[in-house]
C-alpha cells in the first residue's frame, strides 16, 4: 500500500492493523475516532499539529520495521487445528 497524504487513515488500519499502536502512541486516538472513516491523513496530522510529509515518512519506517509476517500479512489466512485426535 502507498500512503499518501489522501489515504484515509481508515484505509491505512484496514491494510495494518497494527498502526493503530502508532497512532495512539503519536496521542491521535485514530482506533476510537469516528473521522477515521472519512479523514485523510492529511487532515488527521493538521488536527494534531503536525507535518503530514513528517508523519508520513514515520508511519512508513513503521510498518517496514513490522515483523514480515506481520506487514505482509501471510499468516492471517493460516488456521491452526489441534493436534490429530484429540477432537
Amino acid at each position: 500500500m502507498i500512503i499518501e497524504k489522501s489515504t484515509t487513515i481508515n484505509e491505512i488500519i484496514s491494510a495494518h492493523p497494527e498502526t493503530v499502536k502508532f497512532f495512539n502512541d503519536l496521542k491521535m486516538s485514530c482506533s476510537g475516532c469516528f473521522a477515521v472513516n472519512f479523514d485523510t491523513l492529511e487532515n488527521g496530522a493538521l488536527m494534531h499539529g503536525m507535518e503530514v510529509n513528517n508523519l508520513i515518512h514515520q508511519l512508513n519506517r513503521f510498518i517496514e520495521n513490522l515483523p514480515a509476517s506481520v506487514a505482509g500479512h501471510p499468516a492471517r489466512n493460516i488456521r491452526v487445528l489441534p493436534p490429530a485426535g484429540t477432537f
